[in-house]
């Protein structure tokens, strides 16, 4: 089949404005054209049929890139709100992403760790990989969350005793809390952080580090 931006005589780069505008004035030529008689009518026809069947192609194109543009502007101002500590108000956001494909897990396990929900974490991981399993920046998270996790004992910070409703959102889209309307205190036993730097030369790398890696690898 011929390149369908060549059929437009344009090419991808171009906006999707432009390209509708340009389909939209060929479409009326060669509607007028394929009403002629003669040779000059079967060529408007032919090339009406391969103005609609280049559309097809780019229309969908346009449609896919303006859902992934949507879905970078959603995860950005995830990652920023992260980054602020805003635990709360990034997972309303990932709440209200109804695609959940294996970026929306990856970004839910960077907020599940955030609050050494590790277990929850992992899961999320895992389930980014399953939706994209050659993906390099997943497979690293993961695996440095399961060193975290061996330095320091599988251990799982869900309340409710680890019950939990859907995944991005508890209890009908909310998070869970404690007494008090309030998230339950975040815990580190010493024991665990000693355990934890003993069993790595680059300590560092086990906490706020292995947040940054997830975010940026």
């Amino acid at each position: 089949m011929k390149d369908p931006y060549a059929v437009l005589g344009l090419d991808k780069s171009s906006s999707p404005e432009k390209l509708k505008s340009k389909y939209e004035e060929l479409h009326e030529i060669y509607s007028e054209q394929r009403f002629k008689s003669g040779e000059e009518g079967n060529e408007g026809a032919r090339k009406l049929q391969e103005l609609e069947e280049a559309w097809v192609v780019i229309s969908a194109n346009i449609e896919q890139e303006s859902r992934t543009s949507a879905f970078d502007g959603d995860f950005g101002n995830v990652d920023s709100l992260i980054r602020q500590g805003k635990y709360n108000e990034a997972q309303d956001i990932l709440d209200s992403i109804q695609d959940r494909k294996g970026e929306w897990h990856y970004m839910q396990a960077i907020v599940f760790y955030k609050r050494e929900w590790l277990t929850e974490a992992k899961t999320q991981l895992e389930m980014a990989l399953r939706e994209d399993p050659n993906n390099p920046k997943y497979r690293s998270s993961l695996d440095k969350l399961n060193l975290s996790m061996s330095g320091n004992g599988a251990r799982n910070q869900m309340p409710n005793n680890g019950q939990t409703g859907n995944y991005g959102g508890y209890n009908n889209g909310q998070p869970p809390y404690g007494e008090n309307g309030n998230y339950p205190p975040q815990q580190q036993p010493a024991d665990n952080m000693a355990n934890c730097l003993s069993s790595c030369c680059c300590a560092y790398c086990l906490t706020d580090c292995l947040c940054n890696a997830m975010r940026c690898c």
